[in-house]
């Protein structure tokens, strides 16, 4: 009796593997944003993009029309998670605004010397040059962030930890700013002055300045 018997087994065929297109956007974006900061927005082609992102060479354009609305995508990839960790951390905060505003600095700084923290810079050099993506920057974050200092001085106020203010508002621009300015000066002046004072400083002198001021 033979029993040698064949066995013919039948393997699926293999499905290549792809990314699916909603995920294809945002990587698009994040090597978007390494290029726009390391070389300039200007110097950095779609092709440059793609190649970065692994992709082929015109489907940026199936994204996004064109290099504004690429923009607008870095800015939002870069920003939008940050901001909105921050939006619920002060909603949820317990501990003294003192605390707060402490704790929130911490996160910009962390935030600020990442490699996302370099889109700071990258609006500011483009704004006169893009002003479609400098209104979409300012009307969907730069308000948002400067409504997070203001909820916190609000907050703040509220509880008898924070003096009367006449223009919330405006004092929130006064805070808020020089954390955005600190950032880019770090990545354009600050690595050709010889006696620039450290983060360490810089943030200390802020934080003594600032809670200071707003002490009743």
């Amino acid at each position: 009796m033979d029993t040698d018997q064949s066995v013919n087994v039948t393997y699926p065929p293999r499905v290549a593997r792809t990314r699916r297109p909603e995920v294809r956007g945002p990587e698009i974006a994040r090597a978007a944003l390494e290029l726009f900061v390391t070389r300039g927005f200007a110097a950095t082609k779609l092709e440059d993009v793609a190649k970065a992102a692994g992709v082929s060479k015109g489907l940026p354009y199936l994204y996004f029309k064109n290099k504004e609305e690429l923009f607008k995508a870095v800015i939002a990839e870069a920003i939008g998670e940050p901001l909105g960790q921050a939006t619920e951390f002060v909603d949820s905060y317990e501990g003294s605004t003192e605390d707060l505003l402490r704790d929130l600095v911490v996160r910009f700084r962390a935030f600020a010397e990442s490699p996302l923290g370099g889109v700071i810079k990258l609006i500011l050099a483009e704004a006169g040059n893009f002003p479609e993506v400098a209104r979409f920057y300012c009307s969907t974050f730069e308000l948002r962030g400067r409504d997070l200092f203001a909820k916190t001085l609000r907050r703040g106020i509220a509880r008898g930890e924070v003096r009367p203010i006449a223009d919330i508002d405006a004092a929130a621009i006064v805070v808020a700013q020089p954390l955005a300015m600190h950032s880019v000066w770090l990545r354009s002046l600050a690595p050709f002055d010889e006696q620039a004072p450290t983060s360490d400083a810089f943030y200390a002198a802020y934080l003594d300045l600032i809670l200071k001021s707003l002490r009743p």
